[in-house]
């Protein structure tokens, strides 16, 4: 809610509207100084301030921004389940070489996918036990640090 007029109408930029009998395009907003909204009553208010959604449930009511912090069971739940699906999909492309292994005997996983693959593992369980001894503000500082997969190459500079 960017701009406010003085009957305390809330404006959104890039949408028409329409002010006493007067209707205003869509980029107005945009292409008029801040004198030539004044006139008419038209003036920037500050969005409200959040805390991270990531970690907070945040409420605005009457322009006013109340935080609570999300539950740290719900936290735990949704970030362990995170961490599983990260790790599914980054095991998911050698799943194949998995299944071969098991169906033609002769034909191994290799050993550099089969250490990632163990990498993977490795980092899910360590971020899960992570995750499951956080307190609010230790699960918001929890870094994950997921191994690259053989083919992967450092991006050109």
């Amino acid at each position: 809610m960017p701009f406010k007029t003085t009957t305390g109408l809330t404006i959104q930029p890039d949408r028409a509207f329409t002010l006493g009998d007067v209707q205003y395009p869509s980029n107005w907003l945009r292409l008029t100084s801040d004198e030539e909204k004044a006139a008419i009553g038209i003036t920037w208010e500050e969005p409200p301030k959040f805390k991270d959604e990531r970690w907070w449930g945040n409420v605005v009511k009457d322009g006013e921004v109340t935080s609570t912090p999300i539950p740290l069971d719900q936290l735990k739940e949704r970030e362990t389940a995170n961490a599983k699906k990260q790790a599914g999909a980054l095991l998911s492309g050698s799943d194949w070489m998995v299944i071969r292994s098991v169906d033609e005997e002769e034909r191994p996983v290799p050993v550099e996918w089969s250490a990632f693959r163990d990498a993977v593992r490795v980092e899910c369980n360590r971020l899960e036990e992570a995750i499951a001894s956080a307190d609010f503000e230790g699960i918001q500082s929890i870094e994950q640090n997921w191994p690259n997969d053989p083919n992967w190459k450092e991006p050109d500079a």
